[in-house]
């Protein structure tokens, strides 16, 4: 702990700037992987076969009330959504689906490239803080004594490598859960695109007049 406050000490004002930037990606962090991993993970078997049994008996407004009681905001928003455009009688299933999906990403992907962006303002404020230390300690040889010379460099050189360790640390961080946090995103996005398609299908197969045998609409 020691160790850590000197490091603080020694790197200057910036230093403190950029713990504020360090706290704001953090909690963009938790906030995030708490959304992707909790509030949109979803057993979506269940919810599916729930939503085909109604669509494939044509009752379009049981398969919204589904979607109403999962508890989960992604695919339960894009399917509601879909439903009550086939329940208006939408003319282009795919402008459809699009549609519903636009209801989704926004939803999904909030504030996932701010970390990209505090990555890269954390760095910039690293380098601001070491070209800061260099005047300093450079400044500080032409006006000490010849003996305090190498303590006033030392602690130039000192204070701008730690704006920039603490810099890159934090571009660092961002980006790595960038990618944890994105990929997790698109996953989402994919897996309620494929499901809004799969109910499109389905309800055009009942529009055509198609009913599953008694045992395979239990399967299903």
């Amino acid at each position: 702990m020691d160790g850590l406050i000197h490091f603080f000490q020694e790197g200057g004002p910036f230093m403190m700037v950029n713990v504020f930037f360090l706290a704001f990606a953090l909690a963009v962090i938790v906030e995030r992987l708490y959304a992707m991993f909790v509030s949109f993970g979803i057993n979506e078997k269940p919810f599916l076969a729930a939503v085909d049994r109604y669509l494939q008996a044509g009752n379009i407004e049981a398969a919204a009330k589904v979607c109403a009681n999962t508890p989960t905001p992604a695919m339960s928003r894009g399917t509601r959504n879909l439903l009550k455009l086939l329940r208006n009688g939408a003319e282009s299933p795919l402008l459809a689906v699009e549609e519903s999906l636009m209801e989704v990403r926004p939803l999904v992907t909030a504030r996932v490239a701010w970390l990209w962006s505090i990555a890269n303002i954390a760095t910039l404020i690293g380098l601001v803080g070491t070209v800061l230390g260099l005047i300093k300690a450079f400044s500080a040889v032409g006006a000490v004594a010849a003996d305090q010379k190498a303590a006033a460099l030392a602690r130039g050189i000192s204070e701008a490598m730690n704006n920039t360790a603490f810099g890159l640390g934090i571009a660092v961080t961002c980006i790595f859960f960038h990618l944890i946090i994105n990929n997790q995103s698109v996953k989402i996005v994919e897996k309620t695109e494929h499901a809004l398609f799969h109910f499109i299908n389905v309800h055009a197969q009942w529009r055509k007049g198609y009913r599953p045998a008694e045992g395979e609409a239990k399967k299903g």
